[in-house]
């Protein structure tokens, strides 16, 4: 199989169908990685990794407890709690056609 070094020409010319497009053109490097044998004495993505051989490699002295339970990652800042605990029953599902509440909402842009 030949590997092609070059991009080829494009199909068509995108300015001339969409004209608005042509002052946004930039100048761009196309990256086109290709399998290689790296070396001890090379670093790379995905291959070894250097580092001094002198150099300690970083490691944590505290005791783990590998059989804790998991903390829950909730997407959210604890901070947060007393807001969403104030606007939770304006956001609850009610039946169609009922008001909403606004002393349920607080102000949103407080806290």
């Amino acid at each position: 199989m030949k590997t092609i070094l070059t991009i080829p020409p494009r199909p068509f010319d995108i300015t001339a169908l969409f004209p608005q497009l042509a002052p946004l053109a930039r100048t761009a490097t196309r990256l086109h990685p290709r399998p290689g044998s790296p070396t001890v004495h090379d670093s790379s993505v995905c291959g070894p990794l250097l580092w001094p051989a002198d150099e300690p490699w970083p490691h944590c002295d505290e005791p783990h407890n590998s059989h804790a339970a998991p903390v829950p990652f909730t997407g959210r800042h604890p901070a947060q709690t007393p807001r969403l605990r104030r606007i939770g029953p304006a956001a609850a599902p009610r039946p169609r056609g009922t008001p909403v509440d606004p002393r349920g909402a607080g102000d949103l842009g407080a806290d």
